[in-house]
């Protein structure tokens, strides 16, 4: 027997899926639901009840009363979880690639989706007739302007003249007539001429001009620069915004700050309340100020040493081999474990601050003074005045795999997404090099990507005398970036094995298979134990998921006729 009156149904079907069953989802309450939970939280009653008893006038939610529960809890008391069960869709056009990494970056409570430079061609101009690249305001307004737009038109200039080229080459390694591909879903491959029905043909034409399209698309988004504009659409909770939103105000960058006044606005819409104490951090500006001119003075005279591009930290292993002797007691092994524990801590405290790889800064830390390490630690955890003053992610150190990376940055765009890590990043630059596909260098073009190159480079080394942050914006896809990924055993069959399918791209595969052999090095029944791990190679590498998407596309339709 239901508990409710045939009138107070009638008013929870607007607000609920089920009037009666024990699991429903609440609908049209954006913004609101929240202030019921919190309540619900604390009450006798279940969620249904609590709304018709507290927050149910004349038929409908009293806006007034649930807006001064939120004021109360999240302002009063300062339930942070309450900020978890309100969220918003948050849509961000025509900002730079390098914007959205400040977005993104943001990991814990949202989920973005960004449109794909592996599927999208960025050849179109904007209104005034321009390509479609982020001015940086600063730049703009000094004796670099011209340089700027002379440059990054260049590499456009070049990235749209070799659209057509590349889809040529691809066409001529793969001509329509020779393709192959499973368009009927039976398990075996046809070509175009052994289809006989008009649909069937369709979609095989379709299939081989995404293959075709794709594959140019890969191969030519290495010279796309960071100031490229794209979009990305955001769906997060409420602690999540607040967050994104304070980091995006206390950045240096320009574009970010104006985007945090933009997002602000918006949201302020939808779930106002939950983003209300999002604010400029001055405990992050200025321990980020300080930890600069910190490791400038710690790491002076220093240079990056030639490393693996591809380095996972030993768990202190060899140090620990080579200070331990027989007879020492399990204190002194206790102590040398977390000495090491702390230098991995230290040297990623130094790692965003300057251009040396892991594995050097951990020799370097390991030879520092004790002052000199609490100076360190003393200066990265700064003056904390509250709880919501968080030292950054150095203090995650402890996974089971902590990896030293060196990828072009369209590698580090696609695995930097995994939520279940931790990243640290150095500044984007052209200085690590460049990486020209190996199809480019086939096809015969690859003097033309090693001159924007080139002339990136050239502005870049003169951007960052003055600019040394928006300096980032010129830097390319194809150019390397040296970062920090580390994760648990348990993330690493997700990220490892989802990053190796056939249809991923090439150079995120190739580092994803060789971070599974480093751990197969050391761990072997462990790495053998993620049996996904792919490590063939595939030249047509989403062929086959093409043609899947055509059967399904196909069934669909059959299905809603």
């Amino acid at each position: 027997m239901s508990i409710f009156t045939p009138e107070e149904k009638e008013i929870l079907k607007k607000y609920v899926t089920d009037t009666d069953g024990d699991v429903f989802c609440v609908t049209n309450m954006q913004g609101l639901a929240g202030a019921v939970y919190a309540r619900y939280s604390r009450a006798k009653g279940g969620f249904r009840e609590v709304m018709l008893k507290e927050f149910i006038k004349e038929g409908l939610v009293d806006v007034e009363r649930a807006a001064g529960l939120i004021e109360r809890v999240l302002i009063a008391y300062g339930d942070d979880s309450v900020g978890e069960l309100e969220g918003a869709h948050l849509s961000v056009e025509n900002v730079s690639i390098l914007a959205t990494k400040e977005i993104e970056d943001r990991r814990i409570g949202g989920s973005p989706i960004e449109q794909s430079t592996r599927y999208v061609f960025y050849d179109q101009l904007d209104e005034a007739g321009k390509f479609r690249y982020y001015r940086e305001p600063r730049i703009m307004a000094s004796d670099y302007a011209n340089d700027y737009e002379t440059t990054l038109d260049f590499v456009f200039q070049t990235y749209c003249d070799l659209i057509e080229p590349m889809k040529t080459y691809y066409q001529g390694l793969k001509p329509i007539a020779e393709a192959e591909y499973d368009i009927l879903g039976a398990g075996s491959k046809q070509k175009l001429s052994d289809l006989t029905e008009e649909q069937d043909k369709k979609a095989f034409t379709i299939t081989y001009n995404s293959d075709i399209r794709t594959k140019a698309c890969d191969s030519l988004r290495s010279l796309l620069p960071l100031a490229t504009k794209t979009n990305v659409g955001l769906f997060g909770n409420g602690r999540y915004f607040q967050n994104v939103l304070s980091h995006l105000m206390t950045s240096d960058l320009i574009e970010t700050q104006q985007l945090a006044m933009n997002a602000r606005g918006q949201l302020d819409k939808v779930i106002p309340h939950y983003v209300k104490r999002a604010s400029f951090s001055d405990y992050q500006r200025q321990v980020r100020q300080q930890m600069w001119v910190l490791a400038q003075k710690m790491l002076s005279g220093q240079s990056a040493a030639a490393s693996d591009q591809t380095y996972l930290y030993d768990q202190g292993v060899n140090f620990l081999a080579e200070r331990l002797q027989s007879g020492v007691t399990a204190g002194q092994i206790q102590e040398a474990l977390a000495y090491e524990q702390d230098s991995l801590t230290n040297a990623l405290m130094l790692y965003e601050y300057c251009d040396l790889p892991l594995q050097q800064l951990l020799e370097i830390v390991r030879k520092m003074s004790d002052d000199e390490r609490t100076s360190l630690r003393q200066t990265y955890i700064g003056v904390r005045r509250t709880r919501r003053d968080k030292p950054y992610r150095a203090l995650e150190a402890g996974y089971m795999y902590t990896f030293d990376l060196v990828t072009d940055f369209g590698t580090y765009k696609d695995l930097e997404r995994h939520r279940m890590t931790s990243q640290l990043r150095q500044r984007f630059s052209p200085r690590l090099g460049f990486i020209v596909p190996d199809d480019i260098k086939t096809a015969g073009y690859e003097e033309k990507l090693l001159e924007c190159h080139r002339r990136v480079s050239e502005l870049y080394e003169k951007l960052v005398q003055d600019f040394p942050l928006e300096a980032s914006y010129v830097t390319l896809h194809g150019h390397k970036v040296r970062w920090v990924l580390a994760f648990n055993e348990r993330e690493a069959y997700h990220l490892l094995e989802l990053r190796t399918t056939p249809q991923g791209h090439p150079q995120y595969r190739a580092a994803s298979q060789l971070m599974h052999k480093k751990i197969e090095a050391v761990r072997t029944w462990r790495a053998e134990a993620m049996k996904f791990v792919d490590h063939n190679e595939y030249f047509w590498s989403r062929a086959d998921s093409e043609a899947k998407q055509r059967v399904k596309e196909r069934k669909f339709e059959e299905n809603n006729k």
